[in-house]
């Protein structure tokens, strides 16, 4: 069987690092996984430098600025890296007659109906979302036949995570060795989605050659809150640690940049084509946090 070669840019990030090592799992892709330090997307000559190696193959175009405050701080960067970048990529995959895998946020809607449509006009509300709208709008102008798949907010890379999960563990595992008892967690309700789960379902997606646009997130919807407390309890810390559940105004009054209250995704196509691979959230956090990665959050609480 012919093999199928695979770039990844931003390799070592959340959703890269998965990519990376849930394509073992594919015999016949050849991967080429580059972090930032390897392939910075901004820099076009750079880029166009892998033409010759990625000729017919497919680019999982990971590379991104992935925080709202982030974008939110240093715009001109978050433009360069988010839009510019991605106008690079898309270049060199119609260059090199290569397919372009292209993950999007489910920030690029407001959610005013929930579950979000697979037709709904996205409507960002964050300068984060927009600019990723703006990228998709050059992948899809420039690349009819390219995949783009919106994804739910997600957790994953243990060190990389940048997102609620990585950020949360170490706050309230500090909270509780201080002598906290509890603490206060948003009642905001998303997806939370394993980016393994999302780049395996992805990368099956990439060997049956799809396209077009599809939404992809876990089995089921939560809350931070909720969420909050199956981390506690999956790190044995029920006996001496609690979640309160308060509004999520009560702890976003220092965002950078507006989100949705709820955000749930339709995965309708998905589901019809016959690829939709995910687990429940509750399932797929679990198996997360049985990495090594968090045994020192785990060992420590339970002494």
């Amino acid at each position: 069987m012919k093999s199928k070669k695979i770039l990844v840019t931003g390799g070592r990030g959340m959703l890269g690092s998965s990519v990376a090592k849930m394509a073992s799992l594919f015999p016949r892709f050849e991967v080429r996984a580059l972090g930032r330090d390897e392939l910075e997307v901004t820099d076009e000559d750079a880029v166009m430098a892998h033409a010759d190696w990625i000729q017919d193959g497919w680019i999982f175009h990971c590379a991104a600025k992935v925080t709202v405050e982030g974008c939110a701080r240093d715009p001109e960067n978050a433009r360069a890296v988010i839009v510019g970048g991605t106008s690079n990529v898309a270049r060199l995959a119609e260059k090199a007659r290569a397919r372009l895998l292209y993950p999007q946020s489910f920030l690029v809607f407001d959610a005013a109906t929930c579950p979000i449509p697979e037709d709904a006009q996205p409507m960002p509300l964050s300068l984060y979302g927009n600019l990723k709208y703006e990228a998709e709008n050059i992948v899809a102008a420039t690349l009819p036949n390219s995949l783009i798949i919106r994804m739910a907010g997600f957790f994953g890379g243990e060190a990389a995570d940048k997102n609620f999960v990585g950020r949360i563990i170490p706050l309230m595992y500090q909270a509780m060795i201080d002598g906290q008892q509890s603490f206060d967690v948003g009642d905001r309700i998303w997806q939370p989605t394993w980016t393994d789960d999302l780049a395996y379902n992805a990368l099956h997606m990439i060997d049956r050659n799809a396209s077009g646009y599809y939404q992809m997130a876990c089995l089921g919807s939560a809350s931070f809150a909720e969420l909050a407390r199956e981390i506690v309890s999956a790190l044995g810390w029920n006996d001496r640690f609690s979640i309160n559940t308060v509004s999520a105004a009560a702890v976003s009054g220092d965002e950078l940049g507006k989100r949705p209250d709820a955000a749930i995704l339709s995965c309708k196509r998905l589901e019809d084509d016959g690829m939709n691979l995910q687990r429940s959230w509750k399932a797929s956090l679990q198996a997360y946090l049985r990495h090594p990665y968090f045994d020192p959050y785990r060992i420590e609480s339970s002494s």
